[in-house]
């Protein structure tokens, strides 16, 4: 185990430069704009669906009222027409309430066309700002995106040297080993091989800082590694 864990700790030192690097990446002012402008793109690309999709419902709801309108305002205008030319001693009672029913009926068409103007006015406006922003944004991540591109572009030959560096070590690697390191840098676990500290006897793992167990104390001073059984990563002595 000794010759495997010597190479498995230069393979952990590549692997963790390797992590920084494409870190530095991900945590760029380029990448955070990009992921801000795509934030805003589409979230203004949903205001702009909502919006359309608030119009459809409008249109459908008018078209469905102007039928009833047209009839209500037709019967007015013969009720009107019928009571104007009435003879006098006619009985015009019920006709009068037949047309302050209908008038009634006209008023809350209007009152429900008014609010069908002012809902599809900030429609529209809401509409207009959001492509405005969705457009805005677009040139933001372009922008940001050909930085991010340039980033790249120039971490290439490192993060490639390190790729290289790594596949070469590995096949160096019994798979047991190296399957516990892939499985507690799976977590994002780092470093996944630490040397134990050592202070008046006690023994402590380096990674999570606690105490190990008497019984992991012994199979470490035993096999040469053990387990911590906190963070489960592999503890081995220096």
């Amino acid at each position: 185990m000794e010759n495997n864990l010597e190479t498995l700790l230069k393979y952990q030192n590549i692997d963790i430069k390797l992590r920084r690097a494409l870190d530095s990446l991900e945590k760029s002012d380029a990448n955070k704009k990009m992921e801000q402008a795509r934030t805003e793109f589409n979230s203004a690309k949903k205001t702009v669906q909502d919006s359309e999709k608030e119009a459809e419902n409008i249109v459908s709801s008018y078209e469905q009222s102007a039928p009833q309108f047209k009839e209500i305002a037709d019967k007015l205008s013969e009720l009107e027409l019928i009571i104007e030319n009435a003879e006098e001693g006619d009985d015009l009672g019920e006709l009068a309430e037949q047309l302050e029913a209908l008038k009634n009926k006209v008023a809350s068409f209007e009152k429900r066309l008014a609010e069908y103007k002012t809902t599809s006015e900030k429609l529209v406006k809401s509409y207009q700002d959001a492509n405005a922003i969705g457009l805005k944004m677009r040139g933001y991540y372009n922008n940001a995106k050909a930085d991010y591109t340039e980033l790249i572009k120039a971490s290439e030959p490192e993060v490639n040297t390190l790729k290289k560096q790594l596949k070469e070590l590995e096949g160096q690697i019994d798979p047991e080993t190296m399957a516990k390191y892939k499985a507690i840098t799976a977590d994002n676990k780092y470093p996944a091989f630490v040397e134990v500290h050592v202070s008046d006897g006690v023994y402590s793992c380096r990674g999570c800082g606690l105490q190990l167990s008497q019984k992991n104390t012994s199979t470490l001073n035993e096999n040469g590694t053990c387990t911590c059984e906190t963070c489960r990563r592999i503890i081995y002595k220096g």
